[in-house]
């Protein structure tokens, strides 16, 4: 979440039974006891269970109860036998007999089990929190999951620390922001990632997935563990799986192509522009590289196989083979709708570069130039020659170089005059910065 979005709540500790509208915390209810109707003890509340089927504020559907027994059985109780909720302990509307064989229905989460001190994907930060505590509200009888706390001071509550640390900032710093408010996320705004449980299921919204930065979603991944990982990139969709592996770390790109099967490894690598395909696949095994090409459409596949032939300092494997194409006898009104239809293809559409049906290299001409031209102007009398073609086997420096000299923010690519592929400055900075 942003700053503006986040939302900040000060810690309410009720004295008394609390009013509908307040708020506990998950941490002041587990481990309490649980009493029948007549005071008895019947157990410990070690859990409370949730329906995920409501994706904003999940009521709580069931307790877990342990009970007093050599084999510490554990007892579910439904919500509807429980007639108060509190830090000092849970009541009961019954007695022994609300205590019921322990089983989950299908859309139930366990909070204590399966959420705290999970990692979490906040799609409108972009990043992975940690839970460190539930934010539970007390509503028309019945309690809600409405925010994770993934503050310091939810993990001080949960050490039970959190009395001392008050009083000693206190005395020593009263202004201090930790002692008045909570770093809270709601919960519509996180999806828990359980690896180890399909109650907790990872359904990540493609539209707020969509509204994630590549490089902020590459983070993500790096920032999970193994498990979780695996989870997310799996469930992913293709043309964000593609997205985050042209931003990750070559170390991480092969630990996530290990986790899918060769067939959707296949599509995510089709989606890439070809020149980081090629570099990603040349850090793999053999064997992987070329059962993943196998797997791949046959135009994609030939198009990075041959990629893979150049030097991986040179600017044939820099370039790539997708780019803006145009015609000498079009006008520039034609030469912008050919930009419209290429540019859903093209990742950048800077530069157009005009070729004859051999594709040998006529000129090149800037989109602005296109914008600024009489839409009746012909593309030849408005392209120029472009002051530093290259051949597929100079060197990265020397493109670094050419790009500086003649602030250029593409390259075109030539062998024998016919145009292979384009560098871009991208790229350029790319090997520069990394190498």
């Amino acid at each position: 979440m942003t700053a503006a979005n986040r939302i900040w709540y000060p810690r309410t500790v009720p004295s008394q039974p609390p009013p509908e509208g307040t708020f506990v915390f998950l941490s002041e209810l587990i481990g309490r006891p649980a009493r029948g109707a007549s005071g008895e003890r019947l157990g410990k509340v070690v859990d409370f269970l949730a329906d995920a089927s409501e994706p904003a504020y999940p009521k709580v559907t069931a307790l877990r109860v342990k009970v007093p027994s050599l084999r510490g059985e554990v007892k579910r109780v439904e919500w509807a036998d429980v007639a108060s909720c509190e830090p000092s302990g849970t009541r009961l509307k019954r007695g022994a007999e609300a205590l019921q064989p322990l089983k989950l229905q299908g859309n139930e989460i366990p909070l204590a089990q399966d959420v705290l001190d999970r990692q979490i994907v906040d799609t409108d930060d972009a990043k992975v929190e940690r839970v460190n505590d539930l934010h539970l509200l007390r509503a028309r009888g019945d309690l809600r999951v409405a925010h994770v706390d993934v503050g310091f001071r939810g993990l001080v509550r949960r050490m039970g620390w959190q009395p001392a640390v008050d009083a000693l900032l206190k005395r020593l710093k009263p202004g201090s922001p930790y002692l008045r408010r909570e770093q809270f996320v709601p919960w519509k705004h996180v999806q828990p990632l359980a690896a180890g449980t399909s109650k907790v299921r990872l359904d990540l919204a493609r539209r707020a997935m969509a509204e994630v930065h590549p490089s902020d979603l590459a983070e993500i991944l790096e920032d999970l563990d193994r498990r979780e990982r695996a989870v997310l990139f799996r469930d992913l969709p293709i043309e964000f799986a593609a997205d985050a592996l042209e931003e990750s770390e070559p170390g991480l790109q092969r630990e996530l192509l290990r986790m899918v099967e060769p067939s959707r490894a296949a599509d995510i690598v089709e989606k890439m522009q070809p020149d980081d395909a090629a570099d990603m696949l040349s850090e793999l095994p053999k064997e992987q590289t070329a059962e993943i090409l196998a797997a791949m459409d046959p135009p994609d596949a030939r198009v990075v196989e041959e990629l893979l032939t150049y030097d991986e300092n040179t600017a044939g494997r820099m370039m790539n083979t997708e780019f803006l194409r145009l015609q000498p006898a079009m006008t520039a009104q034609q030469a912008l709708s050919a930009v419209r239809d290429q540019a859903r293809e093209v990742a950048q559409v800077h530069d157009c570069f005009v070729v004859q049906r051999d594709r040998r290299l006529l000129g090149v001409l800037s989109l602005r130039d296109l914008l600024l031209a009489a839409p009746e102007a012909p593309v030849d009398a408005i392209m120029h020659e472009h002051p530093a073609p290259l051949e597929p086997e100079d060197r990265a420096g020397k493109v670094a170089e050419l790009a500086a000299k003649y602030n250029l923010f593409s390259l075109p690519v030539e062998r024998d005059g016919k145009l292979l592929g384009v560098v871009t400055v991208d790229d350029v900075l790319e090997k520069v910065l990394h190498g």
